[in-house]
């Protein structure tokens, strides 16, 4: 009977610490994954793009076609643009029906990028033959699925006549009656919107989960077990190693 509660007791110790040393190498893969994603933000920074633009519509080259619609459409004439590259996004060509492939413009100075997509919001509303056209930054993958986590959330602020906007690089920033809110996840705006009111529990509100964003929280919120309980506070070096008898 000693025997097996010894084993268990050993058991939910490397249980434990391996539990430990997961959330450890996860936190680091997070720390990681932030400043990759802030490198590769800082590589995009003069960079920008354009949505909405019907494929084929630039003919033979890109970068003179949309040159001239920037220019012509935002009042930009005496403006030099110092458009260094330009071209659709990577990836095939979409069916004739789907959206187009957003245009990639690499600018040589960050501060004409800047006065570009300033003046293309300061209009509101863009249009090419018809078609409207939307000038956003150009943000790394991560950034953009957590930008569009946010999409169920404007939707319903809409409705209810809340102003709100999206600074860079992923927040949400709403505008009650008692001031300015900005919150820095999708999930975090969705519980204070519901223990606002805004928002019944009943109610469902998707969103796109990143994957592995809960993985850590899970983790670390679990009950330690044995004797990991009383060495909660103990940096583990390693993974415990099973002893057997």
């Amino acid at each position: 009977m000693e025997e097996a509660e010894q084993r268990v007791s050993d058991m939910e110790d490397w249980s434990a610490g391996a539990k430990e040393v997961i959330c450890q190498a996860l936190a680091a893969q997070e720390s990681i994954q932030a400043k990759l994603t802030d490198l590769e933000s800082r590589a995009r920074r003069n960079n920008m793009r354009i949505y909405g633009i019907p494929e084929d519509i630039e003919g033979d080259s890109v970068q003179p076609f949309i040159e001239n619609f920037i220019k012509t459409e935002l009042s930009l004439t005496d403006t030099e643009l110092g458009v260094q590259r330009c071209h659709r996004a990577l990836g095939p060509k979409p069916p004739q029906n789907a959206n187009p492939r957003s245009v990639v413009i690499y600018f040589l100075e960050y501060r004409i990028k800047e006065l570009v997509l300033r003046s293309a919001w300061k209009k509101k509303e863009v249009y090419l033959n018809g078609t409207r056209v939307y000038f956003d930054q150009d943000y790394p993958a991560e950034i953009q699925k957590k930008r569009k986590a946010y999409a169920p959330i404007r939707k319903l602020l809409k409705e209810k006549g809340l102003r709100f906007h999206t600074p860079p690089p992923a927040k949400l920033r709403i505008f009650f009656d008692s001031g300015p809110v900005t919150y820095n996840s999708s999930a975090e705006a969705m519980a204070d919107l519901r223990k606002k009111g805004m928002i019944a529990e009943r109610d469902n509100v998707p969103g796109p989960e990143l994957p592995g964003e809960n993985i850590l929280g899970e983790l670390e919120g679990g009950t330690a077990s044995g004797r990991s309980r009383r060495e909660s506070t103990r940096k583990p070096q390693g993974i415990p190693t099973r002893r057997h008898r």
